[in-house]
């Protein structure tokens, strides 16, 4: 692994295992007078986290590699995203058949959307297309992931010069914004967070041009990021003027909190690394042991942890809760190590000659 980036693998599995934290520790669990539940309540927050590397991760290898044809771009990022996707939405279904206690309708229509990568969530957003398979959650960031995917090759091959380049891609999010608050579509919003995808892609030019230590090259993320959010503040400030019960976790407040917390992410990054990292090995360093099969485990945590009742026997549950994390590190560890890589040397030289 090159360690210039063992920093990104690190905070890539520390987000991965906060989201599982975040499903199966209780939010309410009050030591000493103090609610420390709270610390695992930020699961939306590693998300967005997830995006900004995503940008950056994906911007770094393709400039790396010099890969020139869509095609390659389009089966490169197919079979990463679909190879541990199949089997985990095989198990979403095995997992609620056993809950209910019998083999369930497979919602076909369902399944086709979450393939076509349409999936959304309709519990906290205004009209989805289709919700994730199986109530398994963290799947609906895997739509927004393959369309930025999707929407990354044309921008980063125009002729455009990489500063008008990011003009046009950080306005056209704005607009998006300015539209998702008159009408908060599926489609315009996953065009609205593109831009917080975006800012991991100018981080990530930055760095590599060795241009990150000029703020000049951070100003535009900042100010795209800063008008979306006034534009989602707008929309929730109306809101509250209409007598609209507003909460942390639904629209329009689940938004306007990704996108402040986008601005708050590229802060404290920016200012982290002016300190020199101080104490970041030892915080977050750790966590570089699950990056290997952090995609893995954030899709499939849900339906063998959150959700799984397959230990209930054990009837304790501090060792039920241990036996699912164990569980579904195992299942993410073949997944991605044993059956990933395989699959993929397998089935990409007949796509990409």
């Amino acid at each position: 692994m090159n360690n210039k980036f063992l920093k990104l693998e690190a905070l890539r599995g520390l987000a991965a295992f906060y989201v599982v934290l975040h499903h199966t520790l209780p939010h309410v669990y009050v030591v000493g007078g103090v609610n420390v539940g709270l610390l695992v309540k930020f699961g939306q927050e590693a998300v967005i986290l997830f995006f900004i590397l995503s940008g950056f991760v994906i911007n770094y290898s393709f400039r790396l590699k010099k890969i020139n044809t869509f095609k390659k771009y389009f089966f490169s990022r197919f079979f990463r995203i679909y190879i541990p996707l199949v089997p985990v939405l095989l198990i979403s279904y095995l997992n609620y058949s056993y809950i209910e206690g019998a083999w369930q309708n497979p919602d076909i229509g369902v399944l086709i959307g979450n393939l076509f990568m349409l999936q959304d969530w309709s519990f906290a957003r205004p009209n989805v297309i289709v919700d994730a398979y199986m109530g398994n959650g963290p799947l609906w960031t895997l739509s927004y992931e393959w369309w930025f995917y999707m929407l990354f090759y044309p921008l980063v091959t125009t002729n455009l010069s990489k500063p008008t380049r990011d003009v046009v891609v950080y306005g056209t999010c704005i607009a998006a914004a300015m539209l998702y608050v008159i009408w908060p579509f599926y489609p315009i919003r996953v065009v609205m967070y593109l831009a917080i995808w975006w800012t991991g892609v100018r981080l990530s030019d930055a760095y590599i041009d060795s241009e990150l230590s000029a703020w000049r090259n951070v100003l535009l993320p900042f100010a795209a990021l800063l008008s979306v959010c006034c534009l989602l503040a707008f929309k929730v400030f109306i809101q509250k003027q209409q007598g609209v019960n507003l909460l942390l976790g639904i629209h329009p407040i689940i938004e306007l909190r990704h996108f402040v917390f986008a601005v708050a992410a590229l802060s404290i990054a920016l200012m982290w690394r002016r300190v020199g990292w101080v104490g970041f090995n030892a915080l977050v360093g750790p966590f570089v042991v699950l990056a290997p099969i952090s995609y893995t485990l954030y899709i499939v945590h849900s339906p063998l942890a959150q959700y799984g009742t397959y230990l209930d026997a054990i009837n304790n549950t501090y060792v039920e809760w241990v036996g699912y994390l164990a569980i579904s590190i195992a299942v993410s560890y073949l997944i991605e190590l044993k059956i990933y890589p395989v699959v993929r040397k397998r089935l990409y030289p007949m796509f990409v000659k």
